[in-house]
């Protein structure tokens, strides 16, 4: 797995002499694309075959002492039984990792093997080969899983990372118990089971290079090293359960089934944070994410990602994409960290009012509406201030209990359907309040609201 021609790979320090990073991609030295794609194509199959090999046939690569980080050779080996819940699916923590290249054991009982259980290495599950990628700082692809097709299975990565215990949905089994053999003790904090005493004098000094925090709601994989001084991992998981607690509540969602996940990369496969299982973000965020000063002046951009993984395409029509799930960030803003909800900049008062101005002075239009998440989200920020939190909360659980013939087939649809819907919710017409801002709806739908009060915000166009 050495720098092929498709990339342009440094291949020496300043003093000349060959540098060890330059056979792999590295924070240091990022390889970056040259555009051969035959040769791209060969050293894409080289990786993944790698990450295909036989358990048995696993080596550490080099490139695992870069990332995700090395595992010192006399840290102990350790054999673990822990107990999985497969009421609960997604990912089990298990508060070990694999060393890079070493195999580890999973045992489960025989009758459990018709579960379609696997066991995961690492949590960087990004990929990186998109051709939108120009430049990689890490190696694509870090991640391995297993299916748990017998009583024993053997698995290895050559790049290490944390053990979890996959559970499909509806899995049914009850409680499981998996043997884990010749893994590392990992720092796990688990709200409501971990004492703070054991933390701070054992757990958060365990050898392994990555770290889990695991709340009811939410569980953050971060380097090791941000959590070392931690003192108290308790009130930064219970802050992030009220978060995803809110987002629950706002979105109308009553049967969480398991919790959210948080991954901190080095590299990720779009954008500066996405959503997704897990939610992935850049390391820079690492030092926020788990530290109470940071948090309690809130995080748009995580509360952001969550609301994406809380949005539903039944209510979020083309173009708010971007734009509903920022009602889960001015929720939070406003509900956990008793802070404005405008706690983006794109969304203060004064921005706000120009971005208005502007659109409604040049004639505005659906098209332009749709291009920009912080002018689209001024409608539901004065829906918002007329109706209340409460209006969202019931037209969400309305659309939550629609049977499946009653959703909106279309994007049509989806707009004459929330704009109805959230009209019979508030007991207000709004048919002129889209109309005004340039939101499509048919005619038959602005008719079915005639016999409620017409509303318009006060001072609604603006005209200076």
């Amino acid at each position: 797995m050495i720098g092929c021609s498709p990339f342009v790979v440094p291949a020496a320090t300043s003093a000349g002499a060959p540098d060890a990073l330059a056979t792999f991609p590295s924070q240091r030295l990022p390889w970056k694309r040259a555009g051969a794609t035959n040769d791209f194509a060969a050293y894409q199959q080289s990786i993944r075959q790698l990450m295909a090999a036989p358990a048995e046939a696993v080596r550490a690569h080099p490139a695992a002492a870069d990332f995700p980080g090395p595992v010192a050779s006399e840290a102990p080996r350790l054999t673990r039984t822990i107990s999985v819940d497969t009421a609960i699916p997604r990912w089990h923590s298990t508060g070990l990792y694999a060393a890079p290249g070493e195999l580890i054991t999973v045992t489960i009982s025989s009758n459990a093997v018709a579960g379609k259980l696997a066991v995961r290495i690492g949590c960087h599950r990004d990929q990186l080969w998109s051709e939108a990628i120009n430049a990689w700082t890490r190696v694509p692809e870090i991640t391995r899983r297993f299916a748990l097709a017998g009583g024993i299975t053997k698995a290895a990565n050559a790049f290490g990372g944390p053990v979890f215990i996959e559970v499909p949905d509806h899995c049914g089994l009850g409680v499981l118990a998996v043997t884990i053999e010749n893994a590392v003790a990992a720092p796990l904090f688990e709200l409501g089971q971990t004492g703070l005493a054991q933390w701070k004098n054992e757990i958060r000094l365990r050898p392994a290079p990555w770290a889990e925090l695991a709340g009811h709601n939410l569980i953050i994989s971060l380097p090791s090293k941000n959590i070392r001084d931690l003192e108290n991992p308790e009130e930064v998981l219970q802050y992030w359960d009220r978060i995803v607690a809110a987002e629950d509540d706002l979105a109308g969602l009553t049967n969480r089934r398991s919790p959210e996940r948080f991954v901190l990369d080095r590299q990720i496969s779009a954008g500066y944070m996405h959503s997704g299982y897990p939610i992935m973000a850049h390391l820079d965020q690492a030092g926020r994410v788990a530290e109470m000063t940071a948090l309690s002046q809130g995080n748009w951009g995580f509360y952001h990602e969550l609301g994406h993984n809380h949005q539903r395409p039944d209510w979020t029509f083309a173009g708010a994409g971007e734009v509903t799930c920022n009602l889960f960030s001015m929720y939070c803003f406003a509900k956990v960290c008793g802070l404005s909800r405008h706690g983006h900049g794109g969304i203060s008062a004064a921005k706000r009012q120009a971005n208005m101005l502007a659109y409604f002075t040049k004639g505005g239009s659906f098209t332009e509406w749709k291009s920009d998440p912080f002018l689209a989200l001024i409608c539901y920020d004065q829906l918002i201030e007329a109706f209340g939190w409460d209006s969202f909360q019931k037209v969400f659980a309305e659309y939550r209990d629609l049977p499946k013939l009653a959703r909106p087939k279309s994007d049509d649809e989806k707009r004459d359907q929330w704009l109805v819907r959230f009209s019979r919710a508030t007991g207000r017409n709004l048919g002129p309040f889209f109309e005004a801002w340039r939101i499509p709806t048919s005619a038959a739908a602005r008719e079915s609201l005639k016999d409620l009060p017409a509303w318009m915000p006060t001072d609604f166009p603006p005209t200076k």
